[in-house]
């Protein structure tokens, strides 16, 4: 008896704290829940749960909330984060009153309800990217998005400060990163599982390493910055084991585990991206193999951030075109077959890495003024590409700080210039109509020369419309702005000059601004 009676009051000394803590968000009053309890639009609301920790809590509990304003209703997966902790994250997308309602097979998690308000969006905060007119990029409010992105892959483990110093002087608004080191990395301030090196427990997650990926896509976000987020890459593989990190060491059920987790946490940013593994090929060639994998990815993330899979040059994804892949992240050297592509696939095409600017093997071996010139052909050809460098220095790959290239200040400058110009903006996705010609309906026309050097050009427009021409010296970052409208056919003169571009568009520019 005396037995039966410890272990009734073990249990309610265990079970009673938990109760209290999970149920005083149901059980506050309404109105202090309302006013306590308001987040913007495509910001996060946090809902923080205390429940077991015996067991394996990763694994043994199941946790979801449902989310619902109107006859919108979102579920969201949440995830065990240390210490009895448990939290579910929700982005909602409209204003207003929501409700919410959990779901576990713990009791104590199970049936925690409430409300919250969702007001107006914060400055700056467009919402999660969205494929727009078949090829192209916007956010979710509307707002056109123009990748012009750098290749950072393990930033966060270098040089963080100094990365995102960098980035805040900078027009680049997309970052491609891995949150795992290989062999030519430092090691992770935090494990990355419970654990040791070559001896990782994959099966229980570090909480710890979490908060701080998290932390690195959130501080990407508020400098308007894309997070595109790596799950898995080769060069932990094979006999290039270092850290013991590779997703082979890892069971099937072990990889889908860990995508559910890092989605459950990641998700409700809004600027986070998916990309189930840099160079595919080198870990796995068969679709039977990451098909499943990005279901996965799919079914945990309920806002349909984009998704895709990076392979090695010359060997295209086979399942590009299925459905939950919602553009194309090629490696290729010949960014002029971006139109094909584009055709081949219907979807928008990245050329996430088309070489690097560098001195290191022959892949990264570009001069800046070749990388730059990349860049500028993939948006003549309808498509856009990723800055990347490779010097001895950096040991293979930039790795954040400050870059040593010539072609980052460019590519920034590209991006401040052409695509996110405020007082002369794009007004949409640009149409390759040849090898030097892009446009945008009758409105926009862009026209590159790259190393070709001329001294004019002739232009026939569309009759009955004025246009006003610039251009831009492309490697000098300068701007001529002619003095003049032009209509018909005419012609541009300019000083004797090679990585010209020249910008035509509708004099009534805003018309222009008035398109997002």
């Amino acid at each position: 008896m005396k037995k039966s009676l410890k272990v009734v009051l073990a249990i309610l000394v265990y079970c009673i704290p938990c109760l209290l803590s999970t149920n005083v968000i149901a059980q506050q009053d309404p109105a202090n829940l309302l006013q306590n309890n308001q987040v913007g639009v495509w910001n996060i609301f946090d809902i923080e749960l205390k429940g077991p920790q015996n067991g394996n809590p990763f694994l043994d509990v199941s946790l979801t909330a449902s989310f619902t304003h109107g006859d919108s209703s979102i579920t969201a997966n949440g995830f065990y984060d240390g210490d009895s902790t448990y939290r579910i994250r929700f982005m909602p997308h409209t204003e207003g009153l929501w409700s919410y309602v959990t779901s576990s097979n713990s009791a104590v998690l199970d049936g925690v309800s409430g409300r919250f308000t969702v007001e107006a969006s914060s400055a700056g905060n467009h919402g999660p990217i969205r494929v727009v007119d078949q090829y192209h990029f916007a956010y979710a409010d509307g707002k056109r998005f123009f990748p012009v992105g750098t290749t950072l892959y393990c930033w966060e483990l270098e040089r963080y400060d100094e990365t995102l110093k960098t980035l805040k002087n900078a027009n680049i608004n997309k970052v491609r990163f891995m949150p795992f080191p290989h062999s030519g990395n430092k090691f992770p301030p935090y494990n990355p599982w419970e654990g040791s090196v070559n001896k990782w427990d994959f099966d229980r997650p570090n909480p710890t390493f979490w908060r701080f990926m998290e932390n690195a896509v959130k501080d990407l976000r508020d400098r308007g910055v894309q997070a595109d987020f790596i799950f898995f890459h080769p060069y932990e593989s094979g006999g290039r084991q270092t850290w013991g990190l590779g997703p082979e060491l890892m069971t099937a059920t072990q990889r889908e585990n860990y995508l559910k987790y890092a989605v459950a946490r990641l998700s409700a940013y809004s600027n986070v991206w998916w990309s189930m593994a840099n160079e595919y090929n080198l870990i796995n060639k068969d679709t039977s193999y990451w098909e499943p994998l990005a279901a996965v990815v799919a079914d945990a993330d309920p806002y349909g951030h984009m998704h895709s899979i990076h392979n090695l040059p010359g060997d295209h994804y086979p399942g590009w075109g299925n459905s939950w892949v919602t553009h194309i992240s090629i490696q290729s050297s010949d960014v002029t077959d971006i139109s094909s592509w584009r055709e081949q696939y219907q979807k928008p095409v990245i050329d996430d890495e088309y070489q690097y600017e560098g001195n290191w093997g022959s892949w990264g071996s570009l001069t800046p003024e070749e990388a730059t010139r990349s860049i500028w052909i993939a948006i003549i050809e309808g498509g856009y590409a990723t800055h990347g460098e490779s010097y001895k220095p950096y040991g293979f790959f930039w790795k954040g700080g400050t870059p040593q290239g010539h072609s980052f200040a460019r590519v920034s400058w590209l991006s401040e210039e052409l695509l996110n110009n405020e007082d002369k903006p794009l007004p949409g996705g640009l149409e390759a109509e040849d090898s030097t010609s892009a446009h945008v309906g009758e409105d926009y026309y862009l026209y590159y020369y790259g190393n070709t050097i001329t001294r004019e050009k002739t232009y026939s427009m569309p009759e009955g419309i004025e246009y006003r021409v610039d251009v831009l010296d492309t490697w000098n970052m300068t701007v001529t702005e002619m003095d003049r409208t032009y209509s018909g056919t005419f012609t541009i003169n300019w000083p004797s000059s090679n990585y010209v571009a020249v910008r035509i568009y509708n004099a009534d520019i805003k018309s222009l601004k008035n398109v997002k």
